[in-house]
């Protein structure tokens, strides 16, 4: 877990860390819950990664897995996750959390 100790904002360490615990435990859903969350935090707090047209926006947004949950868009900004489902495999349930640890330790938070 090296990598979530790299997370320099506190809170979102935190609640990776806890995401991470859900994971050996099986809460699959709570650790896509967890990592959705996380991302729309970098996103809110860094807007300038949304700036740009066409493509470049769109790709902060489109990049986020889509394996049962997705963000919810209003007037071109993500504001939540949505769930598809209930339920989610392991498999998936780390392609998110990777996907959010990997998004914040690059853009510094």
């Amino acid at each position: 877990m090296a990598k979530v100790d790299k997370i320099q904002d506190e809170k979102l360490r935190a609640s990776l860390k806890a995401a991470h615990a859900s994971l050996r435990a099986g809460d699959h859903r709570d650790v896509v819950q967890r990592a959705g969350e996380a991302y729309l935090e970098l996103l809110r707090r860094k807007p300038e990664l949304l700036q740009g047209a066409g493509f470049t926006r769109q790709m902060r947004i489109f990049m986020f897995p889509r394996l049962g949950a997705h963000l919810e868009v209003e007037d071109g900004t993500p504001v939540g996750v949505s769930f598809d489902r209930e339920n989610f495999g392991f498999t998936e349930a780390v392609t998110y959390y990777e996907f959010a640890v990997d998004n914040l330790v690059r853009e510094g938070l």
